[in-house]
């Protein structure tokens, strides 16, 4: 009867802290501003159905792909200084496009990974946030300004 009320007892406890877990909703480096915009509507919903949630959005700069006039392809390339920062103002733009409050999300400048990664994290109310897993500890810049995502709708 211990036994069966101790076994009882773990699997409670299990139950109720694996429900306070931070969950990964997305990961993805460079997309497309289509499937980008698919992605963060994903994120978007993901908030709206977890109201008590916030989503951490974690971004690491690295390379990023850019068409190269001369060779008619696209090239990875480093970022520019404060690519982040960018990635994020984009980010806020389309929430406040999608009517939803800024304040349910948080963003963290996550570190440095050989391409750009963009990680999404839906963290329950009095769960531990993800830890940033960066794999570079520093990168090249180039020169000129740092661009956001989908620079037609909701970029710079």
């Amino acid at each position: 009867m211990r036994g069966a009320i101790s076994f009882l007892f773990c699997l409670i406890f299990s139950v109720a802290a694996s429900a306070q877990e931070a969950s990964k909703i997305d990961e993805f480096e460079s997309l497309g501003c289509d499937e980008y915009l698919a992605r963060m509507d994903g994120a978007i919903n993901e908030a709206r159905q977890n109201p008590s949630s916030t989503i951490f959005v974690l971004i690491y700069e690295g390379k990023e792909p850019k068409y190269n006039e001369v060779k008619k392809k696209i090239e990875q390339v480093f970022p520019n200084f404060r690519s982040a920062e960018a990635k994020t103002r984009s980010i806020k733009k389309w929430l406040l496009h999608r009517e939803l409050p800024i304040e349910r999300f948080s963003f963290v400048k996550a570190g440095f990974r050989e391409n750009l990664t963009v990680e999404i994290w839906n963290v329950p109310e009095g769960a531990l946030p993800p830890k940033p897993t960066p794999t570079l500890t520093k990168i090249k810049y180039r020169k000129g300004k740092p661009k956001g995502f989908c620079t037609d709708c909701c970029g710079s």
